[in-house]
């Protein structure tokens, strides 16, 4: 803590009588701008932190001025100076500044009166030595001389500081003051370098005038741990004279004498990672070294036929791998298991090996028939998505501010009975086609707390869906054919999909108790904006629905709490087609429908929540809900494509009419699934800087969707009994939601899901096993298609990378740093590459640090040999 010091001194006037007293300090200087004040200056004092500099630093002071009643004057101006400019400098506006060593006074004048402070200045410590040459040597009887240079906390040099040398064992060498080092006899010794506040030292080497040398080695392969042996001649007589570098590592020598040395091989994570075969051995003894080779083997064994692969997670697994072949291509992938996007990591995969460069290898491409590109209209769907994240990130804030519904509904009824009544349990009949409603609507989306009565007309009344149109809407009255297909496809195709997930009205007793679920459309929903821009949402569900609209007092003290806009029912809200502003309703129609299911997903998950008594708080995590609700409109893009799980959907399967105008061979086209493959290749043309659980990065409708839909696809019995025990649960999040349902830990799912990615329907490759592939999409064959079909609006490819996938193409051999470096890889990413050219010997690969030692923690590798 710094203390400001306070000096009064009694001090000359230096224009008339009177004494004045003087404060030397630091701390703000310069005219201070206030009001003149009357009367005569009669004391000057300054302030300061510290009474010491360090040379080169700087300090600034403050001034006050005082009247000789101690009455402090203002408005006058104050000049600055010093004693000894030599030793310190002052600006006019009172900053300090160290220049060299002594003690000096700081100067401050108002009308004539003075007051000084007193400084002294030192040098600044240091903080480090300098020593050159920084590995020394020199043979014995001869000499090498040394500098030193004293360096600052910055590593700015000290001159004029004394430097005095001296040697940790004069046996061994002498130096002089000077820096004159001369060999005495053959090993190592410290030189040190001194000033008075800091030593440093180097080792030197004293170099015998008799070289060691090696004749023969004593064992035929090492292997870390194992032993080692040398023989020759020259050799150190006893252990201490002797080191063992294996590869630039030290080993530890366990015997010695002038004919053989022998050695322990140090442990498999402290050698880099190197394929099987010579290996550099250096013999430091008396000083000087001798070279040899011996062979070594590193690696575990992890060779792979075609179509075979290895997933490896163990941190011992990941020290060093060793394939042997001849040559081929292999897909690699080394990602992060942990459980949150915010846990980054950096490390490398090494490469070291025998072999050249691959020639240029483009994969076979799938024939692609002659096509007229097809624009791509706006992408309502994208825009709708990344207004439908920030909103569910509000969802969760809401939660947390309302409670667990579920405890809500027993306080109301234990309120209700001790009234003398209780909630009725009869079934409500629900609104007929015609009804006049009014329902409540937000005003804004971002507040649940503020609404309007809005009057809808209800155009549809099935037995899951009641559909009712905003009498305000530009085209009231018109749309009730198209609002009956809607209606429709829910109740026979939608409803039932959600099934797979769990019945949406679980609850619908404690609600409305009408037995269905409502839809709005309100051109309210049209108008909605999120970041000033308005059509950004198609439409929504919300929590404040499974709540009452008011809070209410319980007898114990307690509060229901209530959400004002609540219209106390299962609810889809939605916009409403509109021509004038661009919204036509073959493109609403083609849009509306995936919206309904992904968002009555929504209302599943809420309703299971509610009905199982989650915890307050107890929403799922955003990467995981969006998922599975991207799964929902999956499921039913599939049956309007005709085609169920695991089929390898390919572009003519269906997905080519997603965009299509109406007509021709789509007569009622629709949104299915090139959404999620568009979001999907934005993660992969980032990879490495994106995840799957990063609930607030809009390609989670994409790569997380892909991941789900791999998982249940590959570890699910089937698509309903593992979506619905996904779905069902009372407190269970995220990975360890997917974990605990699929039975296999984290780093199995996500690591075959990126080795899957990266292998799926790659040209000309036949990968039997079930677990390499993405079973339900042919996503190289999408890719593909959306590349050379779709445009945007200047005509310029919509998606320009037939296959997105960044990965990296390395031959075997070396890695370089580039090839092989990955940085801040986040939990739930994962990097990519291919390896492949002419192998010549075993080909290692191991998962290090960025230093070269042991693999960071929830780092894993996948690999695969596809030729």
């Amino acid at each position: 803590m710094v203390r400001f010091r306070k000096i009064t001194l009694r001090v000359r006037r230096v224009s008339t009588c009177g004494l004045v007293v003087a404060v030397a300090s630091c701390g703000g200087g310069g005219d201070d701008g206030g009001t003149t004040s009357p009367g005569n200056v009669a004391r000057v004092e300054i302030t300061s932190p510290s009474n010491r500099l360090e040379v080169g630093q700087n300090m600034q002071v403050t001034v006050r001025y005082f009247d000789a009643s101690s009455s402090q004057l203002t408005g006058r101006t104050i000049s600055y100076s010093t004693s000894n400019s030599s030793l310190a400098t002052v600006s006019q506006a009172g900053l300090v500044t160290a220049t060299a060593a002594g003690n000096v006074s700081v100067i401050a004048t108002v009308d004539g009166i003075q007051g000084n402070l007193p400084l002294i200045v030192t040098e600044p410590p240091v903080f480090f030595i300098a020593i050159s040459p920084a590995a020394p040597s020199v043979r014995q009887g001869e000499t090498v001389t040394l500098t030193a240079q004293p360096q600052n906390a910055i590593g700015l040099p000290q001159p004029g500081r004394t430097v005095t040398w001296s040697s940790a064992n004069v046996a061994r060498a002498t130096i002089t003051q000077a820096g004159v080092v001369t060999g005495v006899s053959p090993g190592n010794v410290y030189i040190r370098a001194s000033t008075t506040d800091r030593t440093d030292s180097v080792n030197l080497r004293v170099r015998s005038l008799i070289t060691p040398s090696i004749t023969g080695t004593t064992s035929a392969q090492l292997v870390p741990g194992g032993t080692g042996g040398l023989t020759g001649a020259n050799l150190g007589a006893t252990i201490a004279d002797n080191t063992v570098l294996i590869n630039g590592v030290a080993g530890v020598v366990t015997a010695a004498s002038p004919a053989s040395v022998t050695f322990t091989v140090p442990a498999k994570d402290a050698l880099p990672c190197t394929a099987t075969g010579p290996a550099q051995i250096a013999l430091i003894a008396n000083g000087d070294t001798a070279f040899t080779t011996m062979n070594l083997r590193v690696a575990t064994d992890r060779s792979l036929a075609v179509g075979e692969f290895r997933l490896l997670t163990a941190d011992a697994d990941l020290v060093c791998n060793e394939f042997a072949g001849t040559g081929g291509k292999y897909l690699i992938t080394a990602f992060n298991y942990a459980t949150t996007a915010s846990v980054r990591t950096s490390f490398r995969l090494t490469g070291s090996g025998q072999g050249s460069v691959a020639a240029t290898n483009i994969p076979s491409a799938q024939v692609v028939p002659a096509v007229v590109p097809r624009a791509l209209p706006d992408d309502h769907a994208s825009w709708h998505l990344r207004a439908h994240s920030a909103f569910m990130r509000q969802e969760r804030q809401l939660a947390r501010q309302l409670g667990a519904p579920r405890l809500q509904a027993r306080k109301m009824n234990r309120t209700a009975a001790a009234a003398g009544g209780a909630r009725s349990l009869a079934a409500i009949a629900p609104p007929a086609v015609g009804d006049q409603l009014t329902y409540r609507m937000r005003r804004t989306i971002t507040n649940s707390g503020t609404y309007d009565e809005v009057l809808f007309k209800v155009v549809y009344s099935g037995t899951k869906m009641v559909i009712l149109e905003d009498r305000a809407s530009p085209l009231a009255g018109t749309m009730d054919a198209e609002y009956v297909k809607l209606g429709q496809e829910f109740d026979q195709v939608m409803y039932d999909q959600l099934l797979v997930f769990g019945d949406p009205l679980v609850v619908d007793s404690a609600l409305d108790n009408n037995g269905r679920m409502l839809a709005m459309f309100s051109p309210r929903v049209n108008n909605y904006t999120f970041n000033g821009q308005t059509n950004r949402i198609l439409g929504f569900v919300t929590l404040c629905d499974f709540f009452p609209r008011t809070n209410i007092n319980l007898p114990d003290g307690t509060v229901a709490l209530g959400c004002p806009s609540s219209n106390v029912g299962e609810a889809f809200y939605a916009l409403i087609p509109d021509p004038a502003a661009g919204w036509t309703v073959p493109e609403w129609r083609g849009l509306i429908r995936g919206t309904l299911i992904h968002e009555a997903k929504h209302v599943d998950s809420y309703a299971w929540r509610y009905f199982l008594e989650a915890s307050v708080d107890s929403l799922e995590e955003t990467w995981l809900e969006e998922a599975t609700a991207q799964q929902a409109s999956e499921i039913w893009a599939r049956n309007m494509y005709h085609r169920g799980v695991k089929q390898d959907i390919g572009w003519a399967d269906g997905p080519q009419c997603d965009y299509a105008p109406p007509g021709g061979g789509c007569p009622d086209p629709a949104e299915g699934i090139l959404h999620h493959f568009g979001w999907l290749y934005t993660h992969y043309a980032s990879l490495e800087s994106k995840s799957i659980l990063d609930g607030n990065d809009t390609v989670i409708y994409g790569s997380s969707w892909s991941f789900m839909r791999y998982v249940t696809d590959t570890y699910g019995q089937s698509e309903g009994g593992f979506l619905g025990s996904i779905n069902k649960v009372q407190n269970d999040h995220g990975v360890a939601n997917v974990v605990s349902k699929s039975g296999k830990p984290f780093s199995e799912l996500f690591g075959m899901f990126s080795i899957a990615s990266l292998a799926d329907n790659y040209p000309d490759v036949n990968l039997t096993d079930p677990k390499l592939r993405l079973a339900s999409w042919n996503s190289r064959n999408l890719f593909q298609r959306m590349n050379s079909d779709l445009v945007d609006g200047s005509g310029a490819p919509a998606y320009p990378l037939a296959w997105p996938l960044r990965s990296r193409n390395v031959s075997f051999g070396n890695f370089n740093t580039a090839q092989a470096e990955v940085s801040q890889l986040r939990g739930g990413g994962f990097a990519a590459w291919e390896l492949s050219g002419t192998q010549t010997g075993p080909q290692a690969l191991a998962i290090r640090s960025t230093n070269g030692g042991a693999a960071p923690p929830l780092i894993g590798m996948a690999i695969v040999r596809i030729q």
